[in-house]
């Protein structure tokens, strides 16, 4: 089978290019060919012209390719918001002339709006999307159930995102080089700096976990509400008991993952099934999360997790003294996340996403014939 993947660049922030390198990895084994074309912005700081050219730019490189050797389905990896409606609209309006059938990798979704009133704009874009495109992958089955109510007769099918281990090594840089003192449990967010992530309610949280037992929290990520976490930290006091660390990843963040004692993650808005919680099962941390889209698929309450309503500060401090003062539940639950990461082995998943897609190629051509 020969399949075109349209994935983002090296060095853009986020996990798709891994995940889709991992993907093409393992699909080769199985007699996929797969060919990899970019798609998406060159840089993370691209400016509004640079985005228009770049993208009209990558519809040629695309058009090229698929007049150059012919594929059996052109898998899109993307998301579903605005900007992403607006980048990959006249892609798929561009190529439909020459396209093998066209599956969308959704890596994170706003499905929820698919369902709520309003969003006139986004409902009108995604329903044209969807018009153009063969099946839609999303990465939770809550993802599955609003895309269904919102398009019943489209292909929506859940997928698993692949993810390697990154090995028992220790750490290789310690406390000192993350600026986290030593001698006290350490919690770990890992995230973009926006409300949405819970990362408010997670600093109101541990000041009330402070009132009851030492702790830092090491928050690891960069985002638009930097400057208000910040004042949030002087707000509640924590300025000596909060590390905001900033992007990390490589090595750095690995080692934040490796020393941490329990991660947290109070999100309102999950996309799919988030890679910093499988980056925490790698590690074997207990979680503290809400029961949303793949948590609530992948995650057993007391066996991985601790699941807390989002927007709910106390109940999230209540959960993290909890797994603070019980060392035997943080190891159980640990143990068992690292066990649960097998389903996300690159080899079972490849599998599964190759089957999907022969199915989609058979289904074009009956519709065809």
């Amino acid at each position: 089978m020969r399949v075109l993947f349209l994935v983002p660049r090296p060095g853009i922030r986020g996990p798709i290019p891994g995940i889709a390198s991992t993907l093409i990895a393992a699909l080769g084994p199985l007699g996929c060919d797969v060919t990899a074309a970019y798609w998406g912005r060159r840089s993370d700081r691209e400016s509004p012209v640079e985005r228009v050219v770049g993208r009209a730019r990558d519809i040629g490189e695309v058009r090229r390719a698929l007049a150059r050797a012919p594929y059996d389905v052109m898998v899109v990896h993307t998301a579903h918001d605005p900007p992403a409606l607006a980048r990959d609209l006249p892609l798929l309006l561009a190529a439909r002339r020459r396209s093998p059938p066209v599956v969308l990798h959704l890596h994170g979704s706003q499905a929820d709006r698919l369902a709520a009133p309003g969003h006139r704009l986004l409902k009108g874009a995604t329903a044209w999307l969807v018009r153009l495109s063969d099946a839609l992958l999303v990465l939770s089955s809550e993802e599955r159930r609003q895309w269904h109510e919102f398009a019943p007769a489209a292909d929506i099918r859940v997928v698993r995102n692949p993810y390697v281990p990154a090995g028992d090594a220790p750490p290789s840089l310690g406390r000192a080089a993350l600026r986290v003192p030593e001698g006290v449990p350490l919690i770990l967010f890992v995230g973009r700096l926006v409300a949405a992530k819970g990362i408010f309610d997670l600093l109101e949280a541990q000041a009330q976990v402070l009132a009851r037992t030492p702790c830092h929290l090491l928050v690891a990520g960069a985002g638009q509400q930097a400057t208000e976490v910040e004042a949030a930290m002087r707000r509640f006091g924590l300025a000596a008991h909060v590390t905001l660390a900033g992007y990390l990843q490589g090595e750095a963040l690995r080692s934040a993952y490796r020393l941490a004692d329990v991660f947290a993650l109070p999100t309102y808005h999950a996309e799919g099934f988030p890679t910093v919680i499988l980056e925490a099962m790698d590690a074997g941390l207990p979680i503290v999360t809400t029961r949303l889209r793949g948590m609530a698929d992948y995650l057993r309450e007391g066996e991985n997790a601790l699941f807390v309503a989002p927007r709910d500060p106390c109940a999230l401090a209540s959960a993290l003294l909890r797994l603070l003062a019980d060392a035997p539940l943080r190891a159980q639950m640990g143990a068992a996340n690292r066990r649960a990461l097998l389903q996300f082995s690159p080899d079972a998943v490849a599998r599964e996403y190759l089957d999907i897609l022969r199915q989609v190629a058979r289904s074009r051509a009956h519709r065809a014939g």
